[in-house]
């Protein structure tokens, strides 16, 4: 299992505070493509910053169309 994931951009290298490209999971650990390249001896056990990124945007999209749609079904509920 990978322990490794790329997280948000803006983020910055916790070695050289060059842009990070590479997170470790479950940690606030970021590293730029050359530290990491240096620290890890195996990258693949990384995702990419950007990957990870997509995937949070679409948890974020699917939870406001749930939202939408309970808007939109409150907003059909009759007042008594």
């Amino acid at each position: 299992m990978s322990f490794l994931l790329r997280e948000a951009m803006g983020k910055k290298c916790i070695v050289c505070e060059a842009e990070a490209t590479y997170k470790i999971k479950n940690t606030s650990d970021f590293y730029c493509e050359e530290c990491a390249e240096e620290h890890f001896a195996d990258l693949t056990l990384l995702v990419k910053v950007e990957e990870e990124a997509q995937r949070l945007r679409q948890v974020l999209k699917e939870k406001i169309a749930d939202l939408e749609k309970d808007v939109a079904t409150l907003k059909n509920v009759p007042n008594d």
